[in-house]
């Protein structure tokens, strides 16, 4: 195997996107010499070129010097990329980024989040808990955060906190001493193809990937998740648990207000005090529990997490408020799976009721593969909302082999809702003309998915 350690220089191919910027920062601060490029320029690139990263826009074979050490790549880049292919050619080693993270991550002490939804909530709670602890960690976290001016940080304390994606497999890359994993859902079944395989990632990163003197963090309450927690046998396990009274860490009295929540925690029946937390939805409330565990096993005093979690903002783009102005809100939220469109429309609606609004819905499905294997459970979350707006599919990686449209969902929202409360709009440019019709007197809005609906949550903003 080649070793990393002894390389000096880095080529980052997809820089810009959450992860490899994450990665960038880490290895810039770290000595190592880094470059990258990205199809195009960003926030995110343009922070990385102020750091003095040498960024080229747009994917080109003559980007691949022979005195590049290494060249680290996402999944999901295609295997036609020219860098790719030039950096083959040449015999400059290939590393996918979780490889990259495990190296980067194995000298210190790493806590992985993992599972199918909540992981970047989940990863910004537990890295602002041990930032406000003065425990500097670092941090590769799947979402932008405030405090570190990005989603990767180079800290001098022991730890090092990151998220640990189950796509592609990337988590059986991953060695972290403490996992924490939020849930088990059917999802990326382009990659796994089958639940089944689903579950058995999730075994084999639990039994092969925790070292056995780590620990397991888990949700008790999710039925699949504690069946693979069960079946694995797995000694050091800490749950957590709001249905389930027999978890280790558990959360009583729980409040929802607009936009946060107020709860009692316990661990193992004592009674650690009670916590207000800064966004809304009860999901937030078992994702905030499983960061008071992992903070509470490496001895952060109550006041730092309470006082954290009172003053948590979330990672842009998590029931991200755009615009509130008399009776007209905005939301913007990166959910692009049913169970997480179904726990973020819960929230909504807990809100829309008691203003006595409209919650409208405005959904862009991500990727072709999901839509085709989850359309009925998509129609089925997104019918919460009063009215639904569709648009059509962001293929981020995929080719539409099999002629696959947001119109499935449509017409099962159709069939729950009837025609007069469900609109399609190929085009996202469309849908501000369109929805006016279904604007009353009090309205909230929210756009849903992983692609670039977040564009809408700003136009509606801005010409509001």
């Amino acid at each position: 195997m080649d070793d990393i350690g002894a390389m000096k220089r880095f080529f980052l191919l997809g820089i810009g996107g959450v992860g490899m910027s994450a990665l960038a920062v880490i290895l810039k601060k770290r000595g190592f010499e880094v470059f990258g490029s990205d199809k195009q320029e960003s926030e995110a690139t343009k922070n990385l070129e102020k750091q003095g990263i040498q960024i080229a826009i747009g994917h080109s074979e003559s980007n691949i010097k022979d005195n590049i050490d290494a060249v680290v790549f996402t999944n999901a880049i295609s295997e036609d990329n020219p860098e790719y292919l030039k950096a083959k050619s040449l015999g400059i080693p290939l590393f996918e980024r979780a490889k990259m993270l495990d190296f980067l991550a194995c000298e210190k002490f790493s806590i992985g989040v993992s599972g199918t939804h909540g992981k970047t909530t989940t990863t910004s709670m537990v890295s602002k808990i041990f930032l406000n602890a003065g425990m500097d960690p670092t941090l590769a976290v799947g979402g932008y955060l405030s405090e570190i001016g990005g989603s990767g940080y180079e800290g001098k304390g022991k730890y090092f906190i990151y998220e640990a994606c189950e796509a592609y497999g990337s988590f059986l890359k991953l060695h972290p001493n403490i996992a924490v994993i939020t849930n088990i859902d059917s999802d990326h079944l382009d990659y796994y193809k089958t639940f089944k395989n689903v579950k058995k990632a999730f075994e084999e990163y639990i039994l092969k990937n925790i070292p056995p003197y780590g620990f397991l963090i888990y949700n008790n309450d999710d039925a699949i998740l504690r069946k693979v927690v069960r079946k694995t046998k797995f000694q050091n396990k800490i749950s957590i648990g709001i249905q389930t009274k027999n978890a280790d860490f558990t959360a009583e009295k729980i409040y929802l207000n607009e936009f946060s929540s107020s709860f009692l925690v316990r661990n193992k029946g004592k009674m650690i005090g009670e916590f207000f937390l800064n966004i809304p939805g009860f999901h937030n409330v078992t994702n905030a529990l499983l960061a008071i565990a992992a903070a509470q096993i490496n001895a952060i005093p109550y006041s730092t997490i309470s006082s954290t979690l009172a003053n948590f903002k979330n990672a842009d783009r998590r029931f991200e408020l755009k615009f509130s102005e008399h009776n007209f809100m905005v939301i913007d939220d990166y959910a692009h799976h049913p169970a997480e469109i179904d726990a973020t429309l819960n929230a909504a609606k807990n809100l829309s009721l008691k203003k006595g609004a409209q919650l409208i819905a405005i959904f862009q499905p991500h990727l072709y593969s999901r839509t085709e294997q989850l359309y009925k459970e998509f129609a089925r979350a997104l019918s919460k909302a009063d009215r639904v707006v569709l648009t059509e599919i962001y293929a981020a990686r995929e080719v539409n082999i099999h002629k696959i449209s947001a119109r499935m969902i449509y017409d099962e929202v159709v069939k729950i809702k009837g025609l007069n409360n469900v609109i399609y709009s190929e085009k996202l440019s469309d849908i501000p003309g369109k929805v006016r019709p279904f604007l009353n007197g009090n309205n909230i809005l929210i756009t849903l998915g992983a692609g670039d609906v977040w564009k809408l949550s700003d136009m509606f903003r801005d010409h509001h």
